[in-house]
């Protein structure tokens, strides 16, 4: 990983025209956000052995100037790394947290040029901080939300006195921590070889840590007396790669930065090193232009629901590179002092990813999920519907998590969420036990709660779909008595008469064969056409009642071999007793496949009521024309 990022802030140095010898253009943050138009700017001149206060001017934003205004965001109950801030509110920015306090600690120090140059800044900030407070708030409104300093008309950056600071302290952190005590906040080293270039430098660092990948934060993690001083025999990183470095953190985190499901992730490209350069930046100016939708030459597939995606991008390009995915949870901005990796997909193939593009192309032409109309909702408000097709939201469904509100943490199944992705990315089994029974969570749940349970289970089934296609489950093997009976099953549509049984035969024989990698054994077609039955006899209920009293037999879709069995003649006794059992055919198609499923069916209760409630959401197909009449509503 970290030879891809140190080629990709090679190439976005490069093509910014940024020179190491100025490492500032590589260490400043931008002061600004989408709302940001103009910075309020506290104006000193000299005068008096030291600086009179002006005024609050208030001057329109410019990114051309960012290195002027040598913003570098520091901790976030803290000062910054100069004094330029962001505003929070103006009280707190000026006066408690940001920049009032950032000159306070030079009060302290023995006196130079330098710092007798910054002693007088704070002085005369503090000597009219009632007065500059008050033409703060005057001229503060939402989209000026950016507090900096001008003394004689120059900009904070302009000074090299800033400059020196921003760049010390950002060796500093590169060196320097509060974390440890004693020697051990300090590891650097003189005339060593550094690990990223394989140089030997003047100086090298040991606590370089682009993306908390690594931490020396227990003795047991380093090597040389297990003493946090000795880090950068671990990991020995000098000045020049660790600002390259930082430049490829910046680059990812503008262009290669994504959402997946409340997640973010950074897609990192790496090439294989027979790959020349022009290459290389070519596929950098692609992924780029498909960023900004002026220049996206075709609509895009997507595999989430972010409109930035470049996957089906990649999936186009040859084997020449592979992606690395990192989804990372950085509470307090990508930039923060948090940034918590949590999965690390490595060594994707474009190759891979298209073979995730086809197997979505192939479900999503199945007309029983095109059929399947969805919700379409904008800001939480419905807008519309249209057909269901395969994302990694279908996953999420089964998988629910959010972020609680005061802990800032994730809660629920964001773990086996993520382990599931990651697996369908690398193409390693997942148990399809494991799944079944997480799918069935969400359809039981809708049944108790008596929501429509159709678009959960066509989820669940597309899901299972997908990854059937993928190889990444396997459905159990067929064995080979039921091959058996499923052969003599057959035989009721051979010998069937013409009419309403040719027709409802037909429909029966089409939809095993069109996914017999589901339907491989009897049982599994006795339970879904039990299902289809269980639905026709509610629909009645429905019509005639306003109520479905018979679903209470289903046992919450907690289903096993025994109870399903015992549903076929009270299902039956039901239809009699309303007059309206149009489904004789129906039945002896049952019964017969109920006799040559025999005993011991070796299906769990997710499988088998998945199964049976698979069949009650596809009833309709199964609908002969006369009968379509005489039902009530679908379960939907």
């Amino acid at each position: 990983m970290i030879e891809a990022i140190k080629r990709i802030g090679e190439y976005a140095l490069e093509k910014e025209g940024i020179s190491l010898d100025n490492p500032l253009d590589i260490l400043i943050d931008n002061p600004a956000n989408r709302s940001t138009k103009n910075i309020l700017f506290i104006v000193l001149e000299s005068g008096d052995g030291g600086f009179v206060y002006k005024s609050v001017e208030l001057e329109e934003y410019s990114k051309e100037k960012r290195e002027r205004y040598t913003y570098k965001k520091g901790a976030p109950n803290g000062t910054d790394i100069t004094p330029t801030s962001m505003i929070t509110t103006v009280e707190s920015t000026f006066s408690k947290i940001k920049i009032l306090p950032w000159f306070k600690k030079y009060d302290k120090l023995g006196l130079n040029e330098d710092t007798n140059f910054l002693v007088k800044i704070g002085d005369c900030i503090r000597k009219n901080k009632g007065i500059i407070l008050t033409d703060l708030n005057e001229k503060y409104k939402k989209e000026n939300n950016v507090i900096s300093l001008k003394m004689d008309s120059k900009y904070v950056g302009d000074y090299k006195i800033f400059q020196d600071i921003l760049v010390d302290r950002a060796k500093e952190n590169f060196y320097f921590t509060k974390s440890f005590s004693g020697d051990n906040q300090f590891s650097k080293a003189e005339n060593q070889i550094c690990s990223v270039c394989n140089q030997r430098r003047a100086e090298i660092y040991g606590f370089v840590n682009t993306f908390n990948f690594y931490t020396v934060d227990k003795k047991g993690f380093v090597s040389g007396g297990f003493q946090q001083k000795n880090a950068w025999k671990n990991y020995p990183v000098c000045l020049n790669c660790a600002l390259i470095l930082e430049a490829g953190k910046k680059y990812l985190g503008s262009n290669m930065n994504f959402n997946f499901y409340g997640f973010n992730y950074l897609s990192i490209p790496k090439f294989v090193s027979e790959v020349d350069e022009a290459t290389r930046k070519e596929t950098f100016k692609i992924i780029e232009q498909q960023q900004n939708p002026k220049f996206r030459k075709k609509e895009i597939n997507r595999l989430t629901s972010a409109e930035n995606e470049i996957l089906e991008l990649m999936s186009e390009q040859k084997n020449y590179l592979n992606l690395n995915f990192m989804f990372y949870d950085a509470p307090r901005g990508y930039d923060g002092a948090v940034f918590n990796i949590l999965v690390y997909i490595e060594d994707i193939l474009p190759s891979r990813l298209k073979t995730l593009f086809d197997a979505k192309k192939d479900v999503d032409t199945i007309d029983i999920f095109r059929e399947c109309m969805i919700p379409v909702f904008e800001n939480k408000k419905k807008t519309g519907e249209k057909p269901l097709d395969f994302n990694f939201g279908v996953l999420r469904t089964f998988f629910p998590y959010k972020k609680d509100p005061k802990t800032k943490k994730w809660v629920g199944h964001y773990k086996y969420f993520l382990d599931s992705v990651n697996k369908i990315f690398t193409n390693k089994s997942m148990d399809y036990n494991f799944l079944m029974n997480f799918i069935m969570q969400k359809i039981r749940d809708d049944f108790i709660n008596d929501y429509p349970t159709k678009i959960s289970t066509l989820k669940g089934f597309m899901l299972l779909k997908y990854l059937n296609i993928l190889g990444v489950i396997e459905l159990k093997e067929r064995v080979e008595m039921d091959n058996k009976r499923a052969g003599e099953n057959w035989e009721i549509f051979e010998g069937a008469a013409s009419g309403e049984r040719e027709v409802i035969n037909q429909k029966i024989s089409s939809f095993f064969s069109r996914f017999g990698d589901f339907f491989d054994s009897d049982a599994k077609k006795v339970i879904f056409l039990e299902g289809v039955l269980t639905q026709f006899l509610l629909n009645i209920q429905y019509q005639e009642r306003g109520a479905t009293p018979f679903k209470v037999k289903l046992k919450g879709l907690n289903l096993d071999e025994k109870q399903v069995k015992k549903l076929l003649p009270e299902i039956q006794n039901k239809l009699e007793e309303y007059g309206k059992n149009y489904y004789r055919i129906l039945e002896s198609i049952i019964s017969k496949y109920f006799v040559s499923a025999g005993n011991g069916w070796k299906m769990s209760n997710d499988e088998t009521s998945f199964y049976f409630v698979l069949g009650m959401n596809l009833s309709y197909i199964f609908k002969a024309k006369k009968e379509s009449s005489n039902g009530g509503e679908e379960n939907e």
